[in-house]
């Protein structure tokens, strides 16, 4: 949903998402297919530009790292950001920015991206190593095979090659 900054009346503005699907984008193998998400945004003006606060909830189809299979990840959070409209700067011009610009999100053609937003906000939600469960055995090194769902039979003390002029110094 985009929203044009110029049509936030000064009281501000309320916006309510119902539960849908949310395209996250490339996945780099860690999550698996849209979030089902929903959210409540409040929208303010404040001098040039838009303050944005809201939260979110919702499920995302995750891959577990170690033994890559999908399950569902309950996700919410809060988030709070402040915008401004992109001053226009001449294409061969540099600006320097102030240490205050870095907390400034600048909006392109004064208009709010609400996917985009709540986008960024369930990705920066997300584990770094998504796991299916804490106690997950992940997949056997020599054969593959998902540990969670039985022994494989494998050697398990297999040890390094290299190591095993070691052994002699014993």
């Amino acid at each position: 949903m985009l929203i044009e900054v110029t049509q936030i009346p000064p009281e501000g503005l309320d916006v309510a998402l119902p539960t849908g699907e949310l395209d996250l984008g490339e996945s780099a193998g860690v999550w698996d297919g849209p979030a089902s998400v929903q959210a409540a945004i409040r929208l303010s003006r404040s001098g040039r530009g838009v303050v944005i606060g809201g939260t979110f909830e919702g499920d995302v189809s995750l891959i577990c790292s170690r033994c890559l299979e999908g399950f569902r990840f309950r996700t919410h959070d809060r988030f709070d950001l402040y915008c401004e409209v992109e001053l226009p700067v001449p294409p061969d011009d540099e600006r320097k920015l102030d240490e205050d610009d870095l907390d400034v999100t600048y909006l392109e053609e004064g208009r709010i991206n609400t996917d985009h937003l709540l986008r960024e906000n369930i990705l920066l939600n997300l584990p770094v190593q998504p796991l299916c469960r804490e106690e997950c055995r992940g997949l056997c090194p020599q054969c593959g095979a998902n540990l969670n769902l039985g022994s494989c039979g494998c050697q398990t003390t297999r040890t390094d090659p290299r190591l095993h002029v070691l052994r002699k110094l014993r």
